[in-house]
């Protein structure tokens, strides 16, 4: 059976002068080998490497780092070794008769380490390989340095800000191993070489837990041209789905939440909202799963429209619907250039549960009526870390809407341990997207070695 690999590639800095050049501090980082998983007793395919560099990121030669396995009962074939013309060391990792997570440390005298980590299943159980091939399947993983250290995170939307707040901006939340209370709306700037980072001087997250109303989730965000502002929606749940929404005029600072909506627990699902579409100035498309949530066999696409985006219109159901599919996360987009709505969607198999193994594109011209794909555009198993779950993804369009960046979030499971979450992002040509979405309707056969339990409660 599958057990957890914590996907952790944490790197702490230590000012110790002890081990300081002339450029400060230095630091120690895993460049490969990380999150591998191998039977119990075995070597891992891949040996880990990590790299030793300065405070301007130059690689020191020379430097002492010793291996100390934290967690597990592995081994290391040698407990110390001296960094090479490139700043690194690599080492051989024997997985432990244990099972489940393993954690291996790479320590310097000043006490920076960096963690890699695997997992281990049993002899010749370990989970086949469902890597697809395709346009989408170059996804690349994000690092994110999220308040709570884990890196993983769910739900991730996307929005192009003008004026004071240029640029793209991110909305996730973390979810390490599923944990409710780290599920906080945070906000993220993209930076160079597609890197992103929290804004210097924002403190994550925007949105603390409610004593009353419960647990957050699903943000969404978006610019408002009328005030010059970025928008973020999120879901406050317990008894209730509660809708708020911040704003800020820098990314920095933002004021406190205002509640726009309230419905029973269910009846308001992963909010997507789209500013300055022709037919509104505000909508907002929805899914109600009823009384069931999580496990729901049928849910509704419902839509709302607003003047203002803080009085919001009484819930319509839309016509989307996929067969044989309950829709349970979903984005919304309006595309100019196309005169159309596009929306990706996340599925399960009706009754199963919201451990969602594809995702779909519909298009629209009015927001109520959508022409539906065949095939799905992303599947569990498009990368590694999603070989169990495909879940929420946010998308944006060139402005000729030739091209199509998407960022997807999905998991993967591990017996014991639950679910490890991470965000991706992989771009396309539209036409490759749209002959994904029109290929013939797959057959979809549940794989057979994992039954999931649902993702969220």
């Amino acid at each position: 059976m599958r057990r957890l690999a914590l996907l952790l590639a944490l790197v702490a800095c230590s000012a110790d002068p002890s081990t300081t050049n002339a450029l400060g501090p230095l630091s120690i980082a895993v460049t490969s080998g990380d999150a591998q998983i191998a039977d119990v007793g075995d070597p891992l395919t891949h040996p880990v490497h990590f790299q030793v560099v300065n405070a301007n990121k130059e690689p020191m030669s020379g430097i002492t780092v010793k291996f100390v396995v934290t967690i597990g009962d592995g081994s290391v074939p040698s407990f110390q070794q001296i960094t090479d013309n490139n700043g690194t060391v690599a080492t051989e990792w024997i997985m432990g008769n244990l099972g489940g997570v393993q954690l291996l440390e790479a320590q310097l005298e000043s006490g920076a380490i960096a963690i890699a980590s695997a997992a281990t299943c049993r002899p010749g159980e370990c989970y086949p390989e469902s890597r697809l091939e395709g346009p989408l399947s170059d996804a690349t993983l994000l690092t994110l340095l999220t308040y709570e250290a884990s890196g993983q995170t769910i739900h991730p939307d996307v929005v192009h800000g003008h004026g004071a707040v240029d640029g793209f901006w991110l909305a996730v939340t973390p979810f390490p191993g599923g944990d409710l209370t780290k599920e906080n709306p945070s906000i993220f700037r993209a930076g160079p070489a597609h890197s992103w980072a929290p804004p210097a001087g924002v403190v994550n997250p925007l949105a603390l837990p409610s004593p009353v109303n419960g647990n957050n989730s699903d943000p969404d965000i978006v610019f408002n041209p009328t005030d010059q502002r970025l928008w973020m929606f999120y879901r406050t749940y317990g008894k209730q789905n509660v809708i708020s929404v911040i704003r800020s005029a820098d990314g920095l600072h933002w004021d406190n939440a205002a509640t726009v909506i309230t419905v029973p627990a269910h009846q308001l699902v992963s909010p997507a909202i789209v500013r300055g579409a022709p037919h509104a100035a505000w909508s907002m498309w929805s899914i109600n799963a009823g009384a069931q949530g999580c496990d729901a066999g049928t849910t509704t696409v419902e839509r709302r429209t607003s003047s203002d985006g803080l009085k919001w219109n009484v819930a319509s159901v839309t016509d989307l619907a996929q067969p044989g599919q309950v829709i349970w996360h979903i984005d919304v987009q309006w595309i100019p250039a196309r005169l159309e709505y596009w929306a990706v969607y996340n599925t399960y198999p009706t009754g199963s549960n919201c451990a969602t193994h594809s995702l779909y594109l519909a298009r629209s011209t009015d927001g109520a009526h959508w022409t539906v794909s065949p095939s799905p555009i992303a599947r569990s198993g498009l990368i590694e870390e999603f070989a169990d779950v495909i879940y929420r993804a946010s998308f944006l369009t060139d402005s000729k809407a030739n091209h199509v960046t998407l960022w997807l979030s999905g998991a993967r499971y591990y017996e014991g341990a639950g679910y490890a979450w991470r965000t991706a992002s992989v771009a396309t040509s539209t036409a490759e997207l749209f002959a994904i979405a029109g290929a013939p309707t797959p057959a979809f056969a549940a794989n057979p070695y994992r039954v999931l339990p649902s993702p969220e409660p």
